[in-house]
């Protein structure tokens, strides 16, 4: 079994405070405690506390019971034990790793997968340094599972008098700031309530001069309703004299309406007649509106054929411009057909002439024969050597003409394709300028029928506001 870490004193002292953080928030959960195999078990609600080094492999765990907190229980693992630690159960972990499952084991335990058991050393082993084994345990129905067994020993007095301390530094502190936010408290109650007896005062003087106001208030309405009703008396004799006026005013205005009705219903007929009128000129305008709609319509349907020609137009030049630059091609080709058939001519000179030198060489070579048989016999193989070499070139010959001559045909169809590609390209710069020069003259004829369409239509409607302002001078 591994030795127990030499660093169990770093976490109780205030120096190294600084560098010590907790892994993980403190937590109670209850640990089971075993003394020996034939005891039964116990389970006690502890407090756990779980801490680090920053900047050093040194971890901590700390057990201690909720009811007395002077039974405390410290496991320490630093790099020395690890390694250790590591050799005797076969972890397959860094320091990190292991210290991130132990986390994760103790969020277990809490949450209830796990149980955490603490054993006496006579409950495992005999020859142990440390006074208890903290276990992860897994229970199963068939047999528990130890997942990690950590080496834990009662804490001396001196650590836990240290933690104690700081607990009750922690209380002091905490109910020093109680006492501060209940004094804050007091002073803000008795500022309220000498808020609310101000107020009551406040109050008090609010309903003597309320009541005084109301008293006032009664002398005034009961003078100023004696007033009211003096008058009031006034103002019935006034009404009485002015309703007297009114009957004869009122005798005045129906005869008055008599005469204004009957002005009314001359008036009706000749408003009827005006709107019969109006509703003739409405039509007419309506007329000239649709014809107007109509108008617009042919114009934009021109605007539309205009803008359709001058893409016809854009588009037969581009291809006047391509059918000029394929033949400048086109010429191109002939000037190197031209050449190649100046060249192959020349090379047909040059075997022909070879060919003629060759037939003199054969006729002397005959009369040569002749002359001398038993110079032939002997030089029979070197002649027949000389007729194959003969006969292969004349075969080269006749496949060099025919391929001028096939050449010449291709020749002969290009400039053929040239000439007409030559008419084809007049026969267009002909017609285009002529086509350019009807459409626009369509153009301009359509133009000039619509603005004068246009024209008139304006002129009847000039002609028509005139009629209309002059029935109305006349009604």
């Amino acid at each position: 079994m591994w030795a127990p870490s030499n660093e169990e004193t770093y976490f109780d002292n205030m120096d190294n405070k600084k560098n010590v953080v907790h892994i993980m928030p403190t937590v109670e959960m209850l640990v089971t405690f075993t003394a020996d195999r034939d005891l039964m078990r116990a389970k006690k609600a502890c407090l756990l506390y779980a801490e680090k080094v920053d900047f050093k492999e040194l971890i901590q765990l700390r057990l201690a019971e909720k009811c007395d907190q002077r039974r405390m229980y410290i496991t320490t693992v630093d790099s020395a034990s690890f390694q250790e630690l590591k050799q005797d159960q076969s972890l397959n972990v860094t320091f990190a790793g292991f210290m991130e499952n132990v986390v994760r084991m103790l969020k277990d335990c809490q949450a209830g997968k796990l149980e955490l058991c603490l054993s006496s050393r006579e409950a495992i082993a005999d020859q142990q340094t440390h006074d208890y084994l903290l276990q992860f345990v897994e229970i199963r129905s068939f047999k528990n599972l130890v997942h990690l067994c950590l080496p834990c020993r009662s804490a001396p007095l001196n650590t836990v008098l240290f933690y104690i301390n700081a607990a009750l530094d922690a209380t002091h502190k905490k109910l020093f700031l109680v006492e501060q936010s209940t004094q804050q408290l007091q002073m803000e109650l008795n500022a309220q309530n000498a808020h609310i007896d101000q107020l009551n005062s406040d109050n008090a003087k609010l309903r003597e001069t309320l009541a005084e106001n109301t008293r006032q208030l009664t002398e005034k309405h009961s003078a100023e309703l004696k007033e009211m009703q003096l008058s009031l008396e006034k103002l019935n004799e006034q009404r009485s004299n002015e309703l007297e006026r009114n009957r004869r005013s009122i005798a005045g205005l129906q005869a008055q309406l008599e005469r204004i009705t009957l002005e009314k219903a001359e008036l009706k007929a000749m408003h009827e007649q005006g709107e019969k009128r109006n509703q003739s000129l409405n039509e007419e305008l309506s007329c000239c509106k649709s014809r107007i709609s109509t108008l617009k319509e042919q114009q934009e349907k021109l605007h539309t054929e205009l803008t359709a020609a001058k893409k016809q137009e854009r588009k037969l030049e581009y291809k006047i411009e391509d059918l000029k630059q394929h033949t400048l091609e086109l010429q191109e080709n002939i000037q190197k057909g031209k050449k190649e058939k100046a060249n192959i001519a020349a090379e047909l000179e040059a075997e022909k002439k070879i060919l003629h030198t060759k037939r003199q060489a054969l006729e002397m070579a005959s009369d040569e024969i002749a002359k001398a048989n038993q110079i032939i016999l002997k030089q029979s193989q070197e002649l027949l050597t000389q007729k194959k070499t003969i006969t292969w070139r004349t075969e080269v010959a006749l496949q060099q003409e025919k391929a001028i001559k096939e050449k010449e045909k291709l020749l002969s169809m290009q400039e053929e394709e040239l000439q007409q590609a030559r008419l084809t390209i007049q026969q267009l710069r002909e017609e285009i300028p002529q086509q350019l020069e009807s459409m626009r003259h369509f153009a301009k004829g359509l133009e000039d029928k619509y603005t004068t369409q246009i024209l008139t239509l304006k002129a009847r409607l000039a002609g028509g506001k005139e009629n209309s302002s002059r029935r109305a001078n006349r009604k």
